[in-house]
This record gives structure tokens, sequence and C-alpha cells, in this order.
């Protein structure tokens, strides 16, 4: 073969050349060329196929929120690999794409990982017609094809025709305003379900309730305070307080979640438990060694707040209960911010108030009726014969219950590192968690020892003004041993920091129930503390 003619047989297999056969065909042209003998395995790379995938279309209704993810039917990979990417990009019509609560532009392609794409949702737009995603995967060597799943918006059924019980759906029409429920109304509506049709519940009811609940504050929904929304569904959906039914009992007998079968009764506790706050706490306090001073529960005519209508720090008076560590952390909170407590406590007409705490960074509400534990033929030193938090005004002895009916939840008695249960005894001893159950923030410990140097505490004081000038709920706890004013195992709320003197004032909540002779508010120096091994707590202004 002549160069010439072997030049131009070489040009025509690159013209002719697709795939691996036909490079293998050119391997052996330039052997040729070469005067090497032909190798028919010359040139075996295989082609390696693109990743695919394939969207899903969906139906929603206006408004409505599904997660990106469910956007994607399938996807396929070459043997050996994964997807590690995904990309995503709106039409650009009326629907929108949301990363972590912020909106992205239209027709814009946006890159997420498998981590990232769990963040991202589609929200349909206000009015009907289609709407186009498009989506891309990569395998990290190459993106597929894009794929587009079509979003078809339809108008919303309206809200009472998705109630199939009549009675439910009847009480929704009348109640609801401009597609909002109040505390009273979602009340009237469970109290109304608990008695219609002979009493209790039947799977109608039920479901119709379980719908109710699930289109509280959702697009095209029912709008409803946040409190009632997770009361509602403490109610309906379940609750691991729902266990047992205490009553003021010192026996908890079971009581369970609602359910198709549920009695009149047991519905009616349920909705006292979480609406009423019936479900009053045990008195008994023979799990701690302590005996009852014959208390009974009776209501309150004590005022929520005294002369000035906000709470005070003074207004806290630690009782029968070594919870020092939870109205410690409330007094503290009434003197740094006492807008927080208010925000804290909700009327709800009747005596009765919703109480907010946070476990684990989430918003969670308990619900207490005015009904106090009173001693019978004892009394505190400034006059009040309530067994446990006392004085003058009402909001620390109905934060202790509503605090005492939360530990009934299984999350938050280990948030609190305390056994579960609805009985004030359940509450005694406890730690700075408290703080963070009240103000939902994280804090800082400081741990003192005679041996801390003295460089370390001017340091320490430099923070703690710091801490105290923002604004920042301050605690101290001492060791087993007293010294001075000082109680042994005891919490303190802090009530001033001098950096020049190099001091702390400290108010023990025991206040004006106790008619000892320790002061309640007095100062040490930082040195005294750290010889008296104490360890100081300060939140950090950082929401959990």
């Amino acid at each position: 073969m002549t160069f010439e003619t072997t030049f131009a047989s070489l040009l025509a297999d690159v013209e002719e050349a697709s795939g691996a056969g036909a490079l293998n065909g050119l391997a052996t042209t330039l052997a040729e060329i070469l005067g090497l003998p032909p190798s028919p395995a010359a040139v075996s790379t295989a082609v390696v196929a693109p990743p695919t995938v394939t969207a899903a279309s969906q139906s929603l209704y206006e408004g409505q929120s599904v997660a990106a993810s469910s956007l994607i039917a399938s996807t396929t990979v070459p043997a050996g690999k994964s997807i590690t990417e995904y990309a995503i990009s709106d039409s650009g019509t009326d629907g929108h794409l949301v990363y972590n609560g912020v909106t992205l532009a239209k027709g814009t392609w946006y890159d997420f990982t498998a981590a990232q794409l769990a963040q991202v949702t589609y929200v349909a737009g206000s009015t009907t017609g289609t709407d186009k995603v498009s989506i891309e995967v990569s395998d990290g060597g190459a993106f597929s094809a894009a794929s587009v799943a079509t979003i078809t918006v339809t108008a919303a059924p309206s809200i009472v025709s998705q109630l199939k019980d009549p009675g439910i759906a009847a009480d929704v029409a009348k109640l609801m305003v401009n597609n909002s429920l109040t505390y009273a109304n979602v009340l009237t509506i469970l109290q109304d379900a608990a008695a219609s049709e002979g009493g209790g519940m039947n799977a109608t009811k039920f479901s119709t309730l379980q719908t109710l609940v699930s289109m509280f504050n959702q697009p095209n929904g029912i709008s409803v305070p946040a409190d009632v929304q997770q009361l509602a569904a403490d109610v309906v959906d379940g609750n691991s307080a729902n266990a047992y039914w205490n009553g003021g009992s010192s026996t908890a007998v079971p009581l369970g979640n609602l359910s198709a079968t549920s009695t009149q009764t047991q519905v009616n506790e349920l909705i006292g438990e979480w609406f009423l706050g019936t479900d009053l706490p045990s008195l008994s306090l023979s799990a701690i060694g302590e005996s009852n001073l014959g208390p009974t529960y009776k209501t309150t005519t004590l005022p929520l707040y005294g002369a000035s209508g906000t709470p005070s720090n003074l207004d806290v008076n630690q009782g029968y209960l070594g919870d020092c560590y939870f109205v410690s952390s409330l007094a503290e909170t009434a003197l740094m911010d006492p807008s927080a407590i208010e925000n804290m406590i909700t009327s709800d007409g009747a005596g009765v108030y919703t109480v907010r705490f946070f476990v684990d960074g989430q918003a969670d509400y308990v619900t207490v009726d005015s009904a106090l534990p009173v001693m019978t033929g004892y009394e505190w030193a400034n006059g009040s014969t309530l067994e446990f938090a006392n004085g003058s005004v009402s909001w620390v002895g109905l934060v202790e219950k509503a605090y005492v009916e939360l530990n009934a939840q299984t999350a938050a008695a280990q948030e609190g590192g305390h056994t579960t249960g609805d009985a004030y005894e359940d509450i005694n001893g406890g730690t700075a968690t408290a703080l963070t159950e009240i103000t939902d923030q994280s804090f800082s410990t400081y741990s003192l020892s005679g041996s801390t140097s003295t460089a370390s505490l001017n340091s320490l004081m430099s923070t703690l003004e710091t801490d105290w000038t923002k604004g920042e709920e301050i605690i101290l706890s001492t060791p087993n041993n007293s010294t001075g004013n000082l109680v042994g195992d005891h919490m303190y709320e802090i009530t001033g920091v001098n950096l020049a003197a190099g001091t702390i004032t400290l108010q023990n909540p025991w206040n004006t129930a106790y008619s000892g002779s320790l002061s309640m508010s007095f100062t040490e120096t930082i040195k005294q503390l750290a010889s008296a091994d104490c360890t100081l707590y300060a939140t950090s202004g950082v929401a959990v």
C-alpha cells in the first residue's frame, strides 16, 4: 500500500469514525503505515453512558408546597457511580422554588447536593394554570439531559367541603371568620364533637378532626394562633403526656391518645388536659421523702402580676419543693427581660392560661387553670398559704404548675433531667437547663474553685459584666456545703455585677417566704464565690 493510498484510507476512516469499533480500525491503519503488525484489540475504550433523570409531573392546589425531591420520579447512573449533584430550574411562571426559606429566582439553574435538595421546596402559584420545572442530575463526571416536570395548579377545594362529619363541618362554617379560628372556636368544635351523635368518637368524626387539624396554618387552610395549633394536635394527633390522667390524684390512671373508638369521657379529659388545664398534677411528695402540709387545690384569686402590671423578680418565693433551679431562672428572666415572662403566658379567659416553654429549640405549650395547692394549717413568713411557689401574685405558681405538666412529656422530662410524670415531686432538683426551657437560649457554664487564678477570675468578671450589660440572664449554683449566706446545693439569681469592685450581688429565691437569719440579698466577691466552689451560668443571647 503506498503512503498516498494509505493516508487517503486513514482520512476516510476518520471521516466515518463512530464508536470504539471505528477507533480500532484507525489503530489498524496506523499500524500498517508504521509497518507494525495489526492488533484487533489496539483500542478497547468503551463509551460510558451519562446518568439519566425522569421528572415526576404533579397536580397541586394553589399555594400548595411539596418537596423538590418529589418532582424526581427516577434516576439511572453507570455501574459504580452515584448521583452527586442536582440542577433545578423553574420556568418562571406563577410557582417558585424555595431553599432554606429563601425564594429562588425564576429561570435560573441552581445546583444542589442531596443534603441541600432536602431543603428545597416547590410552591405552587396563587392562580390556576401550569408551571414547568427542569431537572438534571450529575454523577460527578457528566450531567444528564434535562427532564421536565409539569405542575398543574388547580383551585383548592373549600375548607368546609373537606370536612366529612356534618356536625364538625357546620361548626367550622359557623365559627370561622376570614379562614381563621380562635382558641375559643377550636375548643367549641372539639367539645361539640365529643358530645355529638351519642358522645365519643367514631371513624368519621376522628378522621374529620385529623383533617381539620392538618389544615391549621397551611396554605389554603385555616389560620389559628401557634399555641392553638399545637394544643389541638396534642388532643387529636397525640402526645406522650396523654398516656395517663392524673387530675390531682396521687395515683395516675391510663388515658391514651384519641382514636376512632374513644369514649366521651376520654375525649373530654384530653380536651381538659390541653385546653382547660384540668389534669392537675399530683401533690404527693413521698417519692422525695417529704410529707405534704395537707394541701388541696383551690382556685386562686390573686392577681396575675403586682401593682406595676408586669412581672418582677421579687414576685418569686420558693416554697416546699426543691425547684430553686427553676424559680431562680424565672426570677432572673423577670429581672432582665420582664416581657419574656409576659410572652410566656397567654390568658385564654375564665382563669385558664397557656404557658409556653421551649423543648429542643421548639415552642411547647401547656395549659393550666387557676387552681393552686394551698396548705392546711400552715403559712409562710409572707403570710401566703400556697405550698409551693407563693406570695401575693399568681404568675409564678401558675408557671411552676405548667412546668410540672410539661414534665409529663417524655422529651421535656429528658431535657430537664427528670423522671417523666405529672407530679410536683417529679421536678424536685434540676439544672440550669431551665434557663433554656424558659428563654430558648443556650448558656455558658463557668465553674469556680479555690485554685482558680486571679487572672482567670478577673477575666471572668469582665465577661460577666459584658453579659450583664447586654441583659443576659445569669444564675449561680452552690455545691453541697454551706458557707455564710450561701446555702449548699442551691441556685441563686444574680442581681448585680460590679467589675471595678470584683463583686456579684445575689438574690435567694426563698425571698419573703423565709423567716430565718440568712440574708436573702447579699454581695460576694468573685474570690469568695470561687473559694466556695460555685458555678455560674450565663445565657448567650443566641436561640437554641
